[in-house]
């Protein structure tokens, strides 16, 4: 079958299931995917503009509430939305889709779209034409060009290049499977692109920094050996020569003030190294503060490719009050901040299912803390990832596990495994302990352990059984 057959098969199918159907929504999953959803059975029309492989498709299997508001499909909008899909056609025997529509207007004129989807691999593009004059476009092309595109003309189909190329429709159907499951990562990475790149570029002034802490720490390491020399020249005093510029220990010369007496050279060797000492507590704790936000961006960025948008928003919320981050202007959805249940639901951890256990891990310090400390019972099991921040995760424990005071290792090198790519890590130690020997830190999040095993373990689970898993993770509700 060649891609020409190939479309006007899709063409049928989109004629009959949405002719005759109104336009409902219209709306922007990413800068190149566009989702028109239809008063009939729910159906919608996805369209996608990628390059290597555009392709549009009826679908009832896409949920997505997009706020990306570019000017084209702003535009779109005004357009097209309540229109009535009159029918799908192939233009010039060529890789051109046009999807009619008629717009009823409020004096009840009727006007006559074309959404032309033009499907060249390298050259995608969305014209809307009223009637054959272009009124939109997503790329406009100049005069100069093989394809001229330009506001108010008359469109044009390209010269059409005879190459019939048979297609594998399997292969063609899996990929544009594959793209439409995971078109709603592809949305949250686009809207959510200006926050990770704000953590990643904190995370290396924060290097950097930890860097020059290290440096201010090593140098004053070295002028503790002030003490010593203090300590020595105290015992030889009384030998040092009135003008005497320096003094020898350990066969270093060690130069002494110029113009002071012998007991304010003294004090002067001994503020040294107590302004060394100071520095290192000081700066050690500075150094500790930057390891640890290095540490919890880190685990953000590990767990981004898991997080939905009510995760974002609540990590929003988290990044503005701890201010690792400076956010302006917080832009959190009417529909979540005008509704306390979704409100509560954003700090609900996740769980998944496995071996009849429940599961659950949090993916910011606000779940952490509500499933370690008031959703998990004493005698459930924690996992952490040692000597770093990351997800939570707790084993709840079922009737068989509480009669045999013990989870069974299946259970167990499952969670293990889970700690692993949550920390987007093959190997690694893993703490282990009871709920109740697991105390509350001074920051939300923050878990000491009181009495904890440790698990050294190199992932030994198929990942895509964890990937299905979390994929289809669920909430853990009160």
């Amino acid at each position: 079958m060649t891609k020409l057959d190939y479309l006007k098969e899709k063409i049928n199918i989109v004629n009959d299931k949405l002719k005759g159907a109104y336009v409902n929504k219209i709306n922007e999953l990413s800068s190149l995917d566009y989702l028109f959803t239809f008063s009939r059975h729910s159906l919608s029309l996805f369209i996608s503009l990628v390059s290597q492989n555009p392709f549009f498709e009826v679908t009832n299997e896409i949920n997505n509430k997009s706020t990306l508001q570019s000017i084209f499909i702003q535009t779109l909008r005004n357009k097209l939305l309540n229109s009535c899909f009159i029918e799908a056609s192939l233009t010039n025997e060529d890789s051109i889709v046009d999807f009619k529509f008629i717009k009823t207007t409020d004096t009840y004129d009727k006007i006559e779209y074309h959404l032309l989807f033009e499907l060249f691999k390298g050259n995608t593009n969305l014209i809307l034409l009223n009637k054959d004059k272009i009124e939109l476009a997503f790329r406009y092309h100049s005069l100069e060009t093989n394809h001229p595109l330009i506001l108010n003309t008359i469109y044009l189909p390209p010269k059409k290049i005879h190459f019939l190329k048979e297609i594998d429709i399997n292969q063609e159907l899996n990929k544009e499977k594959e793209y439409i499951s995971n078109i709603n990562s592809k949305y949250l990475k686009e809207k959510y692109d200006f926050l990770i790149s704000k953590l990643k570029r904190k995370r290396k002034s924060l290097v950097n920094k930890e860097i020059s802490l290290e440096n201010d720490i090593a140098k004053a390491s070295e002028n503790l050996k002030y003490k010593d020399y203090g300590d020595y020249f105290l015992t030889i005093m009384h030998e040092i020569k009135k003008r005497q510029s320096s003094f020898t220990y350990g066969g270093k010369e060690i130069p002494l003030k110029e113009g002071y007496s012998k007991s304010d050279n003294l004090m002067y060797l001994y503020k040294i190294y107590k302004k060394a000492k100071n520095t290192i507590a000081l700066t050690s704790t500075f150094l500790k503060e930057t390891k640890d936000d290095i540490s919890y961006i880190d685990n953000i960025l590990s767990l981004k490719d898991i997080y939905n948008e009510i995760d974002y928003e609540e990590l929003l919320k988290e990044l503005s009050e701890n201010q690792i981050i400076k956010i302006k202007n917080l832009n959190i959805s009417k529909t979540n901040k005008n509704n306390k249940n979704k409100e509560i639901k954003a700090i609900n951890p996740y769980f998944v299912t496995y071996n009849n256990h429940k599961i659950a891990y949090g993916k910011n310090n606000v779940q952490n803390n509500e499933l370690t400390f008031k959703r998990a019972n004493k005698n459930d099991i924690y996992l952490h990832i040692a000597n770093t921040h990351g997800s939570h995760v707790v084993i709840f424990l079922n009737d068989d596990d509480r009669q045999n005071n013990d989870v069974d290792d299946k259970t167990l090198n499952f969670a293990l495994n889970l700690v692993l790519y949550l920390s987007k890590k093959n190997d690694g130690t893993i703490y282990v302990a009871k709920i109740k020997d697991v105390k509350k830190g001074q920051t939300p999040g923050l878990a000491n352990l009181i009495k904890y095993e440790s698990y050294f373990i190199k992932a030994n689970i198929d990942l895509k059984e964890i990937e299905s898993l979390v994929k289809n993770e669920k909430r853990l509700l009160d």
